[in-house]
This record gives structure tokens, C-alpha cells and sequence, in this order.
């Protein structure tokens, strides 16, 4: 009971900050089957499509290995430059588009991501006590599982399409050469269109899974949060401290303003606005202090205490306050009554 008074429980979700902290280290939700299959996928689009280029190239490899052989030639260097330049235009363009899948397909997981802490080495890796705890895991359970439902997806999926095509593959030797093309293409476009269906099942499930995992990884309790907006507003008690401190250095600057100010104009209760005028000093009337509420309160008992002459007028005391900045010259719209107001104040002093 005290643990949870004390929220020890990590029971609240992330907040943006931890995300964004975990993000700058490299710690985000990704899905490896998802890449994964992705790339099986593009595999097979690549063998369909690349099939005529590379039977191509191979037909044209075997054809000069087997001129060579006929005609008895001994340099065997034309023939490997042969053989090399035929790898690399089999190999190199679905090398590259592969990395290139890949690298598209964990930048739409996770976005641009560039931390530099996750490809330093730790130290606690070393530690055996914490391997064996990383072996047990969750995670690596959930690892383990997915490579027996791959593994046991697999031979399912062989061991059903080969029994169901098996009286076609028994006719086979009494077929044209045609007839076993097309029957080996037959079984292994069931196999790969089964293959991708299961591991577009285990992607999507392991997609929510990671993405569940992250967020409990992350989980807060209550006093981490208070801990948090500790470090990145401030201690809740200094900055209540300080808006305090400023408050009454606000209300000592607004009773030393009102001091030296000629009048001042009030709405019975909530407003309240200080008019201070030299003549020679100031060209035009000032507002030196203004207020609603605790400061119009403020400025009241500031001009009781100085002997500063209160006057109540709505209509100024409003209008001076929503159109005149404080230390600002009143506008012409206000001339007449703020004379007023001052001469009212003059008098009263004289008597």
C-alpha cells in the first residue's frame, strides 16, 4: 500500500519525453519479420522478373564454356572473365535493390534514427550472470517461439503441397520435359504463395507484439513522472516560491508607482488605474499602474495609505485599462476626462 502511495508501481504510460529520450538512444519499436518478409517477397518478384535475364546469361556462359571445350582451347582467362562479368550482373542488381528494401522498410518503421550509443560495446554483456538473465527473457522467448512456428510453417507447408500434387509428380516419368518445368514450377509457387501468407501472419502479430513490448518496457510509475517534470520545469515548490517572490515585487513596484501618481480611477471592485502627471516632466498623463482583481485591490489600498484621491468611473477606469499599456501616455480619445479627473484630484488636495 505505501509502495503505490509512493508510486513505485509502473503502472502509467510513457510520456513524450521518455520516448523521445529512448528515440535519441536508439530504442524504438521495429519488427524484424516484418523486414523479413518483405524480403522474401521481393525475392520472389525477383526470381519471376529476373528468371529470362539469368537464363540468358547462363545459356550464354555454357554455350562459350562448351566452343571453348570443342575447339580445345587452353587460355581459360577469357572464359573466368566470362564467368565473373555473368555473377555480377546476375548478383550485384538484386544485391543492391535487397539492401535497398531493407534500409526502406526499417526507415518506414521507425523513421530516421541515428544513435551511436547502440553500436558502442557494453560492458555488462560480459557479465555471464547477465546473459543467462538475457536468455530467460521475455523477449528471447517470444524469439525462440517464432523460430518454432517458422520452422514447424514450413515443413507444414511442404508436407501439404507435396501430398496434394503427388499423383501429378507420380505421372511425371511418363511426361515431356515441359510437363516436370512446368509441374517444379507448379510446387514451388504453392509453396512460396503459403510460405509469404504465413509469414505475413507471424509479421503482423510480431509488429503488435513489439510495438505492446516497448510501451511495458517503458512503463513510468508516479513518481517517476513527478520526477520528470522535477527536472524539466523545475521543482513545483521553487517555482512557486519564485512566482511568489515575483508577485510581491510586482505589488511593491504597483504601491511605490501609486505613491507618486496624482489620482487614481477605479471600477468599484475590479479594476483599478493610477494617472500620474508632471507638468514639464511628462508631456501628457501616465498610466503609471493598472490592475484587476488582487492588483486593483492592491493599488486601492496603496492610494488609502499615501493619501492618493480615488475617483470611481466606470467608463474611464475600463477604457483606460483594456486600451493603455502601464508607463504608457493616455490616448486623445481619454483627454477630457482624465483633465477631469486630475483637476477633481487638485482640488481635493488643496482643501
Amino acid at each position: 500500500m505505501a509502495g503505490q502511495e509512493q508510486g513505485g508501481d509502473k503502472t502509467e504510460k510513457p510520456t513524450p519525453k521518455r520516448l523521445r529520450d529512448a528515440r535519441k538512444e536508439g530504442d524504438v519499436p521495429k519488427s524484424k519479420e516484418l523486414t523479413s518478409t518483405i524480403l522474401v517477397l521481393f525475392w520472389l518478384a525477383m526470381a519471376w522478373l529476373g528468371i529470362p535475364l539469368a537464363a540468358q546469361q547462363l545459356i550464354g556462359l555454357f554455350e562459350s564454356s562448351l566452343d571453348a571445350v570443342t575447339r580445345g582451347e587452353t587460355q581459360m582467362l577469357p572464359l573466368a572473365m566470362q564467368a565473373v562479368k555473368t555473377l555480377l550482373i546476375v548478383t550485384l542488381p538484386v544485391m543492391f535493390a535487397a539492401a535497398s528494401i531493407g534500409m526502406l522498410t526499417e526507415f518506414l518503421q521507425v523513421g530516421a534514427v541515428f544513435a551511436l550509443k547502440r553500436a558502442a560495446p557494453k560492458m555488462d554483456r560480459l557479465n555471464p550472470a547477465e546473459g543467462v538473465k538475457r536468455m530467460f527473457s521475455r523477449d528471447n522467448l517470444v524469439e525462440l517461439l517464432k523460430s518454432v512456428f517458422k520452422t514447424a510453417a514450413l515443413i507444414a507447408i511442404f508436407s501439404v503441397v507435396l501430398l496434394r500434387l503427388m499423383p501429378e509428380v507420380m505421372r511425371l516419368p511418363f511426361g515431356s520435359p515441359r510437363d516436370v518445368m512446368a509441374a517444379h514450377w507448379h510446387v514451388l509457387m504453392w509453396m512460396g504463395i503459403w510460405t509469404i501468407c504465413a509469414f505475413v501472419l507471424l509479421s503482423a502479430l510480431d509488429t503488435m507484439y513489439q510495438r505492446f513490448s516497448f510501451t511495458k518496457r517503458l512503463m513510468m510509475s508516479r513518481r517517476d513522472i513527478r520526477q520528470e517534470v522535477k527536472e524539466s520545469e523545475g521543482d513545483p515548490m521553487i517555482k512557486d516560491r519564485r512566482r511568489r517572490a515575483h508577485r510581491e515585487w510586482n505589488q511593491q513596484n504597483m504601491r511605490e508607482a501609486v505613491r507618486k501618481s496624482n489620482a487614481v480611477v477605479v471600477n468599484p471592485e475590479h479594476i483599478a488605474v493610477a494617472i500620474l502627471y508632471e507638468p514639464g516632466t511628462t508631456e501628457l498623463p501616465i498610466v503609471s499602474a493598472k490592475g484587476e482583481d488582487e492588483d486593483a485591490e492592491v493599488i486601492r489600498e496603496a492610494a488609502a495609505e499615501f493619501g492618493v484621491p480615488i475617483m470611481q468611473n466606470v467608463e474611464l477606469a475600463r477604457g483606460l485599462h483594456e486600451n493603455v499599456g502601464q508607463d504608457q501616455y493616455i490616448t486623445p480619445e481619454f483627454f477630457q476626462a482624465v483633465a477631469e479627473l486630475l483637476r477633481w484630484a487638485e482640488s481635493l488636495s488643496q482643501r
